[in-house]
């Protein structure tokens, strides 16, 4: 798989401007992936981890045998040979922006559709007016047996001045007036194990 965007790079967002998530995280949970596997009825599945950082959850994937690519704004990661990335830049960890039109094609060139697409602490990052780019580029990958799962935080994140969570509501204003704009299934994670914890919420969207 490879990915086709004209905006390799998230120029604007503050997360790259001022990395902080971006330059520590590489979370991964092998409950949460055994849980999936579960779901798919042990199947091996292609996989899609949206702002994946250190890009420890698709590399787990990998190693257990799926189809696995992460995504990533920010080229901190790469520059600063952390992580994941100096293995597995361009192989299966790519940096693209998420609020720009892209495609993930296979070797034939044909667009990826996705078991599996997630998104853990990046939502609330994604600005109000970017939101209908964002989440069309991630139904533009799936079907109507994939599952989108992923983590929301509803509250304030500053530092230094940055403005990292520029979209923040309660749960109840996510789930029954922005999730539900664009998906048909909006529910409450309903697996046990999740990557990503705090006093964020979880969500399992299908289209």
């Amino acid at each position: 798989m490879k990915v086709i965007t004209e905006y390799p790079i998230a120029i604007d967002s503050p997360d790259h401007l001022f990395p902080w998530g971006t330059a520590r995280d590489n979370t991964t949970d092998l409950g949460f992936i055994e849980e999936i596997e579960t779901h798919f009825q042990s199947k091996k599945i292609k996989t899609l981890d949206v702002g994946c950082s250190g890009g420890q959850l698709t590399i787990d994937f990998c190693k257990r045998g799926h189809d696995a690519i992460g995504i990533e704004g920010s080229d901190y990661s790469i520059k600063k040979r952390r992580a994941n990335w100096p293995m597995y830049y361009n192989k299966k960890l790519f940096t693209c922006d998420a609020t720009k039109p892209y495609k993930i094609v296979d070797e034939g060139g044909k667009n990826v559709i996705f078991d599996l697409i997630t998104a853990w602490e990046v939502i609330e990052h994604i600005h109000m007016n970017d939101m209908d780019v964002f989440w069309g580029n991630i139904k533009n990958h799936m079907n109507e047996n994939s599952i989108f799962c992923g983590s929301i935080a509803p509250t304030p994140d500053i530092i230094e001045g940055y403005v990292l969570h520029q979209t923040v509501y309660p749960e109840e204003i996510w789930f029954n007036k922005i999730l539900n704009k664009y998906f048909s299934v909006v529910e409450k994670l309903p697996f046990q194990n999740k990557v990503r914890y705090g006093d964020s919420f979880h969500v399992l969207l299908k289209i």
